[in-house]
């Protein structure tokens, strides 16, 4: 069973790995536009805080995933409360900045 787990998690490393490599060779080329992916704000740079969420996002979800396919893994870790509240201030901060960078209502209620 050991054999197996570590078999599969090779065959996802590589296969995660091939696939960022595709992405980012097709980031470099220009075939893919980040635009939509990070978000722009009302100036048109791009979102900081989308930009957070997505990297914290994947550093935590890898993360869960080493510790799934460890060899001595048993199950389903439990994820620390500190981790969860991370996220949480996170996907908040987006949500936050999101509405900051909304246009506001024209005067008179758009009458």
């Amino acid at each position: 069973m050991d054999t197996l787990r570590i078999a599969v998690g090779w065959v996802t490393l590589v296969f995660v790995s091939l696939l960022g490599a595709a992405i980012l060779y097709k980031v470099w080329t220009n075939q893919i536009d980040l635009k939509s992916l990070l978000g722009n704000d009302k100036d048109g740079d791009a979102s900081m805080s989308r930009f957070q969420l997505l990297i914290f996002t994947f550093v935590v979800a890898l993360s869960f995933f080493y510790l799934v396919t460890a060899a001595n893994a048993e199950g389903l870790p439990e994820v620390p409360g500190s981790v969860l509240t991370m996220l949480g201030i996170s996907g908040s901060a987006y949500l936050v900045a999101k509405g900051i960078d909304r246009d506001p209502a024209p005067p008179g209620g758009g009458q």
